[in-house]
């Protein structure tokens, strides 16, 4: 397939015009939003458009692509990149779609099969506007012939993605984490978002809030008496299951927990929480939780605070186009290739 050449104000032009189509449904992305939530139950409507509503105001902003793009040189060639997608929120391969375009290289995807039907019906999309994407996205089973790869999975399949793919250029990614410190200074509003950081998506990303640190003697019920709007979680089946399964797990271990009915407060000193639980670890000093998310950092995607410097309340879940997986910055990566 000849392959087309495309500056990135073309890339950047197309990817803008399907921000807007995104923000409003029509019939054909409706019946496929549809279809994905009958292939994954995980990937609601309501979820589905949360998240093209997130990159479409915050990824394909045709200001803010273009501000973006002007801080990277172009690669000195165009190499195919390989893209091994995850598939535990919707949606969730677009930000390397998007690197991967915008820098001049081609992408072949290995779909999620988890979310396998949004991403060939944004190529056509983009084919639709600009006859040059279509040699610059490929769908395969199995990855061949490309000159780097960006890999997203679980802890278990990056020890894969390394024997398999460590001899090329590379990013890899496993499991991460989100945590959240709270001092008891919070205000209702700051700790109504953090419910957003915790239950958007059902609670299945890497930047959803798995664990709170809290001062000694922090009231719990505080969480209990805002978060009451996101009890629609188990409206679904597949989480009001595992809420089930865990909180009878902790009656049978005579566990003390906390629990309203839709989640479970959980003091543990472990990092990842299983679904629908919300560990909490006291912390007494600033030098001791310092110390602590130091030695975890490497298993953090995001921290929310209202300190300077981290993610604030409510917006793991919104990511800008710098707001790179894992702290990696893929742009520059792709930019040395």
């Amino acid at each position: 397939m000849n392959t087309v050449q495309m500056d990135t104000k073309r890339v950047v032009s197309s990817l803008s015009v399907i921000g807007e189509k995104i923000k409003n449904p029509d019939a054909e992305l409706l019946a496929v939003l549809h279809r994905t939530e009958i292939h994954n139950p995980w990937f609601t409507p309501a979820e589905t458009q949360r998240m093209l509503n997130s990159i479409a105001e915050n990824m394909l902003n045709e200001a803010d692509l273009n501000q973006w793009t002007s801080a990277y040189n172009k690669p000195a060639s165009t190499k195919t990149i390989g893209l091994v997608l995850a598939g535990n929120v919707p949606f969730v391969g677009m930000h390397d779609l998007i690197c991967v375009l915008v820098s001049g290289h081609l992408a072949q995807i290995k779909l999620s099969s988890k979310d396998m039907f949004f991403f060939p019906w944004l190529k056509k999309e983009l084919v639709k506007l600009d006859k040059g994407f279509e040699s610059r996205i490929q769908f395969v089973e199995k990855l061949e012939n490309f000159d780097a790869v960006i890999a997203t999975g679980s802890n278990n399949s990056s020890r894969y993605f390394e024997y398999y793919f460590g001899k090329y250029p590379h990013i890899i990614r496993k499991n991460r984490t989100s945590i959240a410190i709270l001092t008891g200074n919070e205000s209702d509003e700051e700790l109504y978002n953090l419910g957003k950081d915790v239950f958007y998506y059902y609670g299945l990303g890497c930047r959803n809030v798995g664990k709170v640190f809290i001062p000694e003697n922090y009231d719990k019920q505080n969480l209990f008496r805002l978060w009451e709007d996101y009890r629609y979680v188990t409206e679904n089946t597949k989480y009001k299951n595992n809420y089930d399964y865990n909180r009878a797990l902790l009656m049978l271990n005579s566990t003390d927990y906390l629990t309203n009915d839709f989640y479970i407060l959980l003091d543990n000193e472990q990092l990842f929480s299983p679904l629908s639980l919300l560990y909490c670890e006291t912390y007494y000093t600033k030098e001791n939780l310092a110390q602590k998310i130091e030695q975890i950092s490497g298993d953090l995607q995001c921290v929310v605070a209202s300190a300077a410097g981290n993610t604030p309340f409510g917006k793991t879940q919104f990511p800008g186009l710098s707001d790179y997986a894992d702290h990696i910055d893929t742009m520059a990566f792709l930019a040395a290739l």
